[in-house]
């Protein structure tokens, strides 16, 4: 009876296993002679992002707000830490910053 059951196992995963697409393209023939005159592409280091210019517009955005404050874990016992309402939430909830400037 287990022999069989083995078998109704073997025969299921079989079943189950991956198919190679036979819908797949040709990959592309390299050259017989590649370019020896051309280097490879290398990232540049120094390459810089967009430089980001001041606007007169309004922006909105959300931030995490929080307040810096002193450690009040230092009156307890080592190891231990202090934590407020805000520490003990799993997700810290985010504000909503708008951004007017002044003329």
């Amino acid at each position: 009876m287990r022999a069989v059951g083995i078998a109704i196992v073997a025969a299921l995963l079989a079943a189950a296993a991956p198919v190679p697409d036979s819908d797949l393209p040709i990959p592309p023939l390299p050259p017989e002679h590649p370019p020896i005159d051309v280097a490879a592409p290398v990232p540049n280091a120094d390459a810089h992002g967009p430089v980001e210019l001041p606007s007169n517009d309004p922006k909105v955005g959300v931030e995490l707000y929080r307040a810096p404050h002193y450690d009040p874990s230092l009156g307890f016992a080592p190891g231990s830490r202090f934590q407020t309402s805000e520490d003990r939430k799993p997700i810290q909830t985010p504000g909503i910053s708008v951004r007017v400037p002044w003329p």
